[in-house]
């Protein structure tokens, strides 16, 4: 079998490539080692687009149901430091989008099932650096020939182990905690976003969980060592009051609560002949600004704009500048996203008194100036693309 592009990873993001490859008449296939099978229901587990990323899902005729969020009000737990941003910071309608991960996984696979091979993954790239196009053996034996294989298959990527390509990774000594909250706010597009020593804890606004019409995901990170020895529930209902009293909101958890350990990585080269990572397969980085998804989005639209280009020009798709454009245009970006979440997460988390008093004295002085808050606001939004 011949195919143009290998996608790797049925996931939100390898969905979307493939659909709008598709629509612009690329084909490809998706190569999925999970059964197909879709979980039933919401779900705990909540992601945060900006306006880039949903215009993207728009154009190909995706539109889940969302809450929208207006307002975002990040305080100092321990300081009267805050900052409040608006959308009408930069004119716009929404800083963001909170949307249920298994509704937007459910709607991006229903377009793509009939070109996924599901129960299957890739078991050896043959060719991989030569002039020939790459050589794939999945598991089950099947043999296909492609000019690109792209990479979307999570952070313990199988085709970058296969290309034999490095990264760099760091442990941030901290649990995430989300789950669903009722909660009392008059304003349901307002999200806050609390630091302090009980963690980094992020309240927003949900959709509809199971009828509840003031839902609210929370998603908090907390130190392991405040963790040990604790049930995570345990250290939830013994600590969630000092964000109630901070926020002045009362919450009522309503969701059983996920946890996952984080950490972060970022490979050294995106691609390796043929092969070309994108999203999580390339780059993790904190949650605190629910931006991982959203860097995804954008190695997807602009892996999908070379591509598109190159195929309407009549270059060859596997042309090494058409794959290196998009390295160069998303390697850089990605990075300078880590390192600032990084610096945040070490800035926050300090227990030195003096960067305290720097983090309190940095957050009203960033309040105050329109020029910092929009140009934060409008990097986040995605509005400012290379």
């Amino acid at each position: 079998m011949n195919v143009p592009i290998i996608i790797s990873g049925g996931g939100i993001i390898g969905n979307y490539i493939s659909l709008r490859l598709q629509r612009n008449n690329i084909h490809n296939i998706i190569i999925e080692k999970s059964d197909g099978s879709l979980p039933k229901g919401a779900g705990i587990r909540t992601v945060t687009l900006n306006e880039n990323s949903i215009q993207l899902l728009k154009d190909v005729g995706i539109s889940p149901s969302f809450s929208k969020v207006e307002h975002i009000n990040v305080l100092d737990g321990e300081g009267s430091g805050k900052i409040q941003f608006a959308a009408s910071d930069i004119n716009a309608g929404s800083l963001s989008y909170v949307i249920y991960f298994n509704e937007l996984h459910s709607l991006t696979s229903e377009f793509c099932r009939d070109r996924t091979y599901f129960n299957n993954e890739i078991n050896t790239i043959q060719n991989l650096n030569t002039e020939s196009d790459p050589e794939v053996i999945l598991k089950d034996d099947t043999f296909i020939r492609a000019n690109v294989i792209a990479g979307c298959d999570g952070r313990n990527s199988n085709v970058a182990k296969i290309s034999s390509l490095s990264s760099k990774s760091d442990d941030y000594f901290q649990t995430a905690i989300t789950f669903i909250v009722e909660a009392d706010e008059n304003n349901k597009t307002k999200a806050h976003q609390v630091f302090s020593e009980k963690g980094i804890f992020a309240l927003m606004p949900a959709p509809d969980y199971q009828g509840t019409s003031n839902s609210y995901t929370v998603v908090w990170s907390i130190n392991n060592k405040d963790l040990r020895g604790k049930e995570i529930s345990e250290y939830v209902t013994a600590n969630i009051a000092f964000f109630e009293s901070k926020l002045s909101i009362q919450l009522r958890p309503i969701s059983d609560m996920l946890s996952f350990r984080l950490t972060n990585h970022h490979f050294e080269n995106y691609i390796n002949g043929s092969v070309v990572l994108l999203g999580d397969a390339a780059h993790s980085i904190h949650p605190l600004a629910g931006q991982g998804i959203n860097l995804g989005f954008a190695d997807a639209d602009v892996f999908c704009e070379e591509i598109i280009n190159a195929y309407k020009k009549g270059i060859s798709i596997n042309e090494k500048s058409v794959l290196k454009r998009y390295e160069i245009r998303r390697k850089s970006m990605n990075l300078l996203m880590l390192k600032s979440m990084d610096f945040f997460v070490d800035l926050f988390g300090s227990e030195n008194l003096y960067l305290r008093l720097f983090r309190n004295f940095g957050l009203s002085f960033v309040n105050k100036s329109r020029f910092i808050k929009t140009f934060f606001i409008r990097q986040a939004s995605g509005i400012n693309k290379i």
